[in-house]
């Protein structure tokens, strides 16, 4: 129900474009600028991409202002299933992470290490484990201190699918937030969903609704609205949001987003995508 409600919408103003190397050396280039709601100047990143080997490829990103660089190196077929990265900044050795996943028979599990560098570091894990059989999926992820041993957040989650309906449970943030949701596909063009989300501790009850349709093989629409629920002294504040993504041109593509709410304020975004 995520990808459904919320996913996509985007409210920065961007144009992202992706150059891969006319002579197949396995070089890819990648750049976008981006403006932000309510800031003037806008920022850009440029990124460089070499598959050294089918199994083992490198990148850079700069951003700016500011020539923030990260790198990643990253690691695959070690193992069947297996794919790890080490990415981070060169000159700030304390932001390196260790990213490793495994998918295979229907379990995948998921760690990322950070913080590991450092007189006073404090590494973390922040761990996940997926299984999947038949139509039903259980996950469970958590944040775990590694230097203390103590347990940060976590999460617990199921989901079953019965013809063209998605049924889903999550216990979030250490059990205090729960969540419900259900899809259903209602057609090949058109999917709606519902969620619910419960505040344990503070009371507070939420729900969200979507609607996405698919109007032709380039183009497709979706509809959201979420707001709190009267319970506990809340009202009702509806935010309605609206998105709009197709292709515009050739290799293009180009997403619009709008959002307003009761006292009809808005706010959009535009976001221009070309792949050569």
């Amino acid at each position: 129900a995520k990808d459904l409600i919320s996913g996509g919408f985007s409210y920065d103003n961007k144009h992202a474009m992706d150059i891969k190397s006319v002579c197949d050396t396995g070089v890819k280039f990648s750049g976008a600028v981006m403006s932000k709601g309510g800031v003037a100047e806008p920022t850009g990143s440029l990124k460089t991409s070499f598959d050294i080997s089918k199994a083992l490829s490198v990148e850079s990103e700069t951003s700016v202002p500011g020539l923030k660089v990260t790198a990643v190196l990253t690691h695959a077929g070690a193992v069947p299933g297996f794919k790890a990265s080490l990415s981070g900044d060169p000159a700030e050795p304390s932001s390196a992470k260790l990213a490793m996943q495994i998918l295979r028979a229907g379990v995948g599990l998921k760690c990322d290490l950070t913080e590991m560098v450092g007189y006073d570091a404090s590494p973390k894990a922040d761990a996940s484990v997926c299984y999947s059989t038949g139509d039903a999926a259980f996950g469970a992820s958590a944040v775990v201190d590694l230097k203390s041993g103590a347990l940060g957040k976590y999460s617990l989650a199921a989901q079953v699918k019965a013809d063209e309906h998605t049924v889903a449970l999550v216990l979030a943030d250490s059990m205090d937030t729960v969540k419900g949701s259900w899809v259903m596909a209602v057609d090949k063009s058109t999917s709606a969903g519902v969620e619910a989300v419960y505040k344990l501790k503070k009371g507070d009850l939420s729900a969200s609704a979507a609607v996405a349709h698919k109007i032709t093989g380039k183009c497709s629409a979706k509809i959201a609205v979420a707001s709190p629920l009267p319970l506990n002294g809340a009202k009702m504040n509806p935010v309605l949001q609206l998105q709009t993504s197709g292709t515009v041109a050739a290799c293009t593509t180009g997403t619009f987003s709008v959002q307003t709410d009761a006292t009809l304020k808005c706010k959009y975004g535009v976001q221009f995508a070309t792949k050569v």
